[in-house]
């Protein structure tokens, strides 16, 4: 079987269980409208809204302006063309009958509002977090794709430490790096609550996790945040490592060590335990025993797959558990405002040991590989 029919059926398997089997002469459509979604499932990465039934038959509706490229990098579906907007809507409803069953697994407005026009209220399900779900699980090739990433992300942290200098702007690091990690292969992938395709946060500008790279120049004794986020061939691995230059006092070298200690604690919480809130547990209990709980004002985590931020979440409350060949990001950080901020952050992959017992096919516990090698440690330029 090919690997999309595989994911279409894991899709199908997954939404049986939310909505139960599905009934004699009623008709099931999965719509589902992201790009990300739709390359998972078809190959083509575009503006396009994809149709998968029960039988698995498969039918890509695409602006014409996308028709040819869709036919040419799209596998196991049937590629319509159509007119953008409205039109473009409108041909779903063609495929709609009376007793369609619709599960969405988007959050288009306008998309939502034609399928609910052609069927009844109950026969309408929203199931982008059943969509979500089916990508947590990586198989050979994407765990490969994201590893690639990793090491393209270890050797611009290379190319930093000789970038990072006294008097020297946030942009023109920011620059070379970009430079330097298309140049090996990498792209930087869409993130919409940040402008910059990489993140470097001297000085004051480090207290925000987000910050927006700047014309700012480094001065002695600061810390710089280098939070790198790169695709290859889709896939996305993301990294952080704070650097120092010049004279550092001990106090923040201190704090930095705090944030180490706090990230590979909860590291080795993951062998065990298989629960992710238990995961943001640990870390923030070792910051907010060293007296800055109140400083780490983000989650522990995140997936990382087709998009930057995906389920599995790792932060308080969530219900979430870990799961075998899931890649997932651990990044405490510590951040005084106007000051200076520390975040370490890597991405890692869940692999597990089976149990000892030869005839047990249990998992003992699960072992996260970090796919990252490049210095934890503070190094001070």
């Amino acid at each position: 079987m090919k690997k999309p029919d595989i994911r279409k059926q894991r899709l199908l398997i997954s939404i049986e269980k939310k909505l139960g089997k599905i009934k004699q002469h009623q008709r099931l459509i999965m719509v589902i409208d992201k790009p990300e979604d739709i390359f998972y499932y078809t190959g083509f990465w575009g503006e396009g809204i994809l149709i998968i039934d029960q039988d698995l038959n498969t039918k890509l509706i695409v602006p014409r302006l996308e028709y040819y490229r869709a036919q040419t990098t799209s596998r196991g579906c049937e590629v319509i063309p159509s007119e953008r907007g409205k039109r473009l809507t409108d041909s779903i409803s063609k495929m709609i009958k009376s007793k369609t069953m619709i599960c969405y697994g988007g959050n288009d407005y306008m998309i939502a509002t034609t399928l609910t026009r052609h069927i009844e209220k109950q026969n309408f399900h929203i199931a982008e977090d059943i969509v979500q779900k089916n990508r947590q699980i990586k198989d050979k090739q994407e765990i490969e794709k994201i590893k690639i990433a990793s090491k393209i992300i270890d050797r611009l942290f290379t190319i930093a430490q000789s970038e990072i200098k006294i008097n020297r702007s946030e942009e023109e690091i920011q620059s070379t790096l970009v430079y330097e990690a298309l140049r090996m292969g990498a792209r930087f992938p869409n993130y919409q609550f940040t402008s910059n395709p990489l993140i470097v946060a001297s000085g004051p500008n480090g207290s925000f996790p987000h910050a927006e790279t700047s014309s700012r120049k480094i001065k002695n004794g600061e810390l710089v945040v280098l939070d790198i986020t790169l695709s290859y061939d889709h896939y996305v691995s993301d990294a952080t490592r704070t650097f120092g230059v010049g004279n550092v006092p001990k106090k923040i070298r201190d704090v930095y060590c705090i944030v180490k200690d706090a990230q590979e604690s909860a590291i080795n919480r993951i062998k065990t335990t298989n629960n992710f809130a238990e995961i943001d547990s640990e870390c923030r209990r070792i910051i907010k025993k060293a007296g800055f709980g109140e400083f780490f004002i983000h989650s522990t985590g995140h997936g990382v797959g087709l998009e930057v931020h995906e389920l599995p979440w790792i932060r308080p409350n969530v219900d979430s558990t870990i799961e075998e060949n899931m890649t997932i990001t651990i990044e405490p950080g510590i951040y005084v405002e106007k000051k200076y901020g520390i975040r370490i952050e890597d991405s890692l992959w869940i692999t597990s040991r089976k149990s000892s017992n030869k005839k047990s096919e249990t998992i003992d516990h699960f072992d996260p590989f970090n796919f990252h090698n490049f210095d934890k440690g503070l190094i001070v330029i």
